[in-house]
């Protein structure tokens, strides 16, 4: 889960990971759910759960006890006696490529999908100077360290030739050169872009094979958007449908029979952007990126006096925007239990977990 939606990702006041449990704990019985209710812990218990994939995190906020005396200490409580764990991905799932947003726009058949709003401060660029010879090594440790990620693209590096110069102190052992004596060496400026929460361990992992006693290493902070995570999606239907028929589409794809719908849009609808779960921040950007039509949920009411023109907004709803993400957790645990040769079970929840009901 960690490498499909890093936690680093996460909105900065989420509470996402394990959540119940011990990290050695061995889980073989999975049950994935995008809310962790009673019922669910019920259904857990009786199936022989080891292990609850959630994506709506059950501690939020921080407990003061865990007595069982709260809705929420209460169900921690019944996990930790029964010893089943709890896994939650939230936002770091909303921004992840084939997160939610994604397993959204597929259950309403769009293609050509791209991130609505690529995030932009979750990335660095490192700098090493490395002496000649030695480039192929430190460059593919930094990569197998997270570095040099740009998209579908793995191992991305940019390097340069250059004369380095140093006088090595009295008590340095230096690679190449005497110690009082000014030097210089045939050096390579390598540049690799890096997750800023993988910084530090991607500099570890270049040091270790790096030949020099003293490393020169620049870190700097870009503004690059980042193709690997991001808000929302935006893709196109194969055909252009009126407005009503695509609401009858999202109606029929996401099986609610209530929608919330304005906007002064009144052309065919071809390009859609949407958001799963509260999204309506990201109104101007799928004007922006030329939608026809957006869909997400949790849109306040003021907001719907205030839509760009030519847009239509569709609120279909918080749970039914977002469940469609439940069977792709279960298809990608799987996926991963085969690669891994691991012996896991993965099932979705069969409860429906939504409290609002249409009447």
């Amino acid at each position: 889960m960690d490498d499909w939606a890093p936690r680093w990702t996460a909105w900065e006041r989420d509470n996402v990971g394990l959540q119940v449990g011990r990290a050695d704990h061995p889980g073989r019985r999975v049950r994935v759910t995008l809310d962790v209710t009673d019922d669910v812990v019920d259904e857990a218990i009786s199936r022989r759960a080891d292990l609850i994939v959630s994506h709506h995190p059950l501690i939020f906020r921080p407990l003061s006890s865990v007595t069982g005396a709260d809705p929420v200490s209460r169900l921690v409580l019944r996990l930790a006696e029964r010893q089943i764990a709890l896994f939650s991905a939230h936002t770091n799932l909303d921004a992840a490529r084939d997160g939610v947003s994604f397993a959204l726009a597929r259950r309403l058949d769009l293609t050509d999908l791209r991130f609505l709003a690529p995030l932009r401060t979750t990335l660095a660029k490192i700098v090493v100077f490395v002496p000649a010879g030695h480039t192929e090594r430190v460059r593919d440790a930094m990569a197998a360290a997270g570095a040099g990620v740009i998209g579908a693209y793995e191992n991305c590096a940019f390097t340069s030739s250059g004369s380095g110069s140093f006088r090595p102190g009295p008590d340095a052992a230096p690679f190449t050169g005497t110690p009082g004596r000014l030097e210089s060496a045939e050096e390579v400026r390598l540049e690799m872009i890096c997750p800023r929460a993988r910084v530090d361990h991607v500099v570890r992992a270049l040091r270790d094979v790096h030949p020099y006693e003293e490393v020169a290493v620049d870190i700097y902070d870009v503004q690059n958007r980042d193709p690997n995570a991001g808000m929302g999606v935006i893709g196109t239907l194969a055909r252009a449908e009126s407005p009503s028929a695509f609401a009858r589409r999202v109606k029929s794809r996401l099986d609610t029979r209530l929608l919330r719908m304005a906007g002064t849009g009144t052309r065919r609808v071809r390009r859609v952007a949407v958001c799963g779960g509260s999204g309506s921040d990201l109104i101007a950007e799928a004007s922006r990126a030329g939608a026809d039509v957006f869909v997400t949920a949790d849109v306040r009411y003021h907001t719907w006096h205030h839509l760009p023109p030519g847009l239509t907004l569709i609120d279909a709803g918080h749970w039914e925007t977002e469940q469609v993400i439940v069977p792709v957790i279960v298809q990608h645990l799987q996926a991963m239990a085969r690669q891994q040769r691991a012996s896991l079970s993965v099932f979705h929840t069969e409860l429906i977990t939504n409290p609002v009901r249409s009447l």
